[in-house]
């Protein structure tokens, strides 16, 4: 963890006694609707990468837990690299509440074959018969697309996977174009999409997913997930916001959830306070917002991003 953010950890934990959430802490983060799907999801969710990445089993497994009973009940993961592994800490970690949670899963091949092995290891590694919302991973371009719906591609076995009941959502992520997004949309009736969304993209005078792909989703009746509210850490290094002013300005936009990776018990007690205790912004406070990053290097705050993007 990078100095400023464990600075500002300390700091706001320190606010509270010895760092300890309030006993009704897990009644108190805000839930809402992932999109038509019926589901309630936690406004936090937690990111699988920081816990695959995790060298010691029992702090993973610690971590998790901690966030359930802290109030989170989105869990996001996939199968490859660390993703994968943190399936099977989760699976470790929520054993016994699996109807109260709601698993989030990704598959970044394309291939029938390959993304039901995918999907099969997915599902023994959390342990479940079933995943919640099955995703279709950093789409990117036309061709890309295209793969996706071919014959023997990737839909075609996820729509034969939704039949047998081992997918009950499907849904679709993208970090790089608005517009390949919003073809995704046209495609298929997902049920969500998961895409970055922060006070930088909002300041995006190129190419901005808050301004063209969400008011498209939201018109489909989908469930909208944040990834990189905090820029990848690009936000709090180039002192464009604190995780309090990023996680708030996201959380106002129409969002059901956004997922933030919490490797410490630190980072779960500060992001379940802010969850907790978010209110909207103003309009005047989030284009203020949107005009002290606009100036900044947009580069750096969005290194995922291509420049021609």
């Amino acid at each position: 963890m990078n100095s400023r953010r464990r600075q500002l950890i300390q700091a706001t934990v320190a606010l509270g006694a010895a760092g300890a959430l309030p006993a009704q802490a897990a009644t108190e983060i805000p839930r809402r609707d992932l999109g038509k799907t019926g589901l309630k999801v936690s406004i936090l969710g937690l990111g699988g990468a920081p816990i695959g990445n995790l060298t010691d089993h029992k702090t993973a497994v610690d971590v998790v837990k901690l966030c359930y009973d802290s109030g989170v009940n989105y869990f996001d993961t996939a199968s490859a690299g660390a993703y994968g592994l943190s399936q099977s800490r989760y699976g470790a970690a929520l054993k016994g509440v699996r109807d109260r949670i709601v698993f989030a899963t990704k598959t970044r091949n394309r291939t029938y074959t390959q993304a039901e092995l995918d999907l099969n290891q997915s599902l023994a590694n959390l342990g479940t018969d079933h995943i919640d919302l099955y995703q279709i991973h950093n789409v990117i371009n036309q061709e890309d697309i295209d793969f996706i719906f071919a014959p023997r591609g990737v839909m075609e076995m996820v729509v034969k996977a939704r039949k047998a009941g081992k997918i009950r959502f499907v849904g679709f992520t993208g970090h790089t174009d608005p517009s390949i997004l919003n073809q995704m949309i046209g495609k298929y009736d997902f049920s969500t999409v998961l895409l970055p969304l922060s006070v930088t993209d909002g300041a995006n005078k190129q190419k901005s997913f808050e301004k063209l792909t969400v008011p498209r989703a939201r018109e489909k009746g989908m469930g909208i997930i944040a990834m990189k509210t905090l820029g990848a850490g690009a936000l709090l290094r180039e002192r464009a916001a604190t995780v309090e002013q990023a996680l708030r300005y996201v959380w106002t936009l129409p969002v059901s959830t956004a997922i933030l990776g919490c490797s410490e018990p630190e980072h779960v007690r500060l992001n379940a306070r802010l969850a907790a205790s978010a209110k909207p912004l103003t309009k005047i406070a989030m284009e203020e917002q949107r005009r002290r990053v606009a100036g900044l290097n947009m580069e750096a705050l969005e290194p995922w991003r291509p420049r021609t993007a």
